[in-house]
């Protein structure tokens, strides 16, 4: 564990370092997993977005777009990024006042 300072001059310190407090770096195969190598392009949200507004469930269309990448991997984002955009985006219709929106999500 390292822990780094940076100065009003813009010098790097090192602040803090316990090397008993170590670990192994995520192995390529488990880096879509890192919470930094999570995005979901424009280009896939729009997919997701459509999919999902004509009837498709957020997990088929999550599994549209791996099987177009081939492996999950690939893709960029879990399953949950995919679940919580959606979400997001039914809370922010809901959020600017469109009431049939809401009706229509009570009746689903």
């Amino acid at each position: 564990m390292i822990r780094f300072l940076v100065d009003l001059d813009g010098v790097w310190m090192v602040q803090k370092c316990i090397e008993s407090h170590n670990h192994e770096l995520a192995r390529c195969e488990d880096q879509h997993l890192l919470r930094t190598y999570r995005n979901i392009s424009d280009e896939k949200l729009y997919v997701l977005k459509s999919m999902t507004e004509a009837g498709i469930r957020t997990v088929d269309a999550f599994t549209y777009l791996t099987d177009d990448v081939r492996c999950t991997e690939n893709i960029g984002f879990s399953k949950r990024d995919a679940y919580n955009y959606i979400q997001k985006e039914k809370r922010a219709k809901i959020e600017n006042g469109n009431i049939n929106f809401l009706i229509e999500l009570f009746k689903d």
